[in-house]
């Protein structure tokens, strides 16, 4: 009998063991697909991978040091966003940018804006406007890849500041679904043309309409700063001699 109930507190400890191995290969597993997903659309809305360009698992896998197995579910992840593509025994490619893009997420980005912008006049703080004008201040140089990421990511946290003022969690959610999706156009953009001081006086120009609290103007001058980004964008595009290359 004390045989019997031996081998039975042994059996749940070799359970729990194999139980414990399991989960810790899977956390691993886990943290590099994280790891690797996290790197790739980086270099996707950094145009890092240019738009159009076509990868493998086995490239990326050799790049990032890792098996085929992170890369495959960081590419499904990618893909399910709309920024990787697969071809049958092709692999994969980063998806193209059009005009046509561009002007849709410009069309929606400004109903959200717009609204955010009215909401926010009657939630946003003096601390939400200190930090709104911090970040309007912010400039770049085209030459220094450094310089022109803070810029772009100081660019993104002033809207989707403005979007949380907004007190509106739903549109916060999809106002930065937004924005992501138009950083490519904003890294191609500001490599071909200096942005700093017209951004900054936009952005400026805001802040000091948001703090007045006034909801008509600040939905009014929402979709102008809209607008001339648009605008903007498309003359910088459309004249780059570079276009074939990446493939508006």
């Amino acid at each position: 009998m004390a045989t019997a109930v031996a081998k039975d507190t042994i059996k749940p400890a070799r359970s729990d063991a194999k139980a414990n191995a399991a989960g810790r290969r899977k956390k691993k597993s886990g943290s590099l697909t994280e790891k690797v997903y996290t790197m790739l659309r980086t270099e996707i809305l950094t145009c890092v991978l240019e738009p159009g360009k076509e990868v493998s698992e086995a490239e990326l896998a050799e790049r990032f040091d890792v098996s085929k197995t992170p890369v495959r579910e960081a590419l499904a992840t990618l893909r399910s966003e709309g920024l990787v593509r697969t071809f049958p025994r092709r692999g994969y490619q980063i998806v193209p940018v059009t005009f046509g893009d561009m002007n849709e997420l410009f069309d929606l980005r400004t109903i959200l804006e717009a609204g955010a912008a009215e909401l926010a006049c009657k939630r946003i703080t003096d601390a939400d406007i200190d930090n709104l004008n911090r970040l309007a201040d912010v400039v770049y140089d085209r030459s220094e890849q450094p310089s022109l990421k803070r810029f772009i990511q100081a660019n993104r946290d002033f809207h989707v500041a403005i979007a949380k003022a907004s007190g509106n969690e739903r549109l916060h959610q999809l106002l930065t679904r937004q924005i992501d999706e138009l950083e490519r156009f904003f890294y191609l953009g500001a490599r071909l043309r200096d942005v700093s001081g017209e951004t900054q006086s936009d952005h400026h120009a805001i802040v000091d309409i948001l703090s007045k609290r006034d909801p008509d103007a600040a939905r009014a001058v929402m979709i102008r700063h809209n607008e001339l980004t648009r605008q903007g964008l498309f003359q910088a595009l459309a004249s780059s001699r570079n276009i074939s290359s990446i493939a508006l």
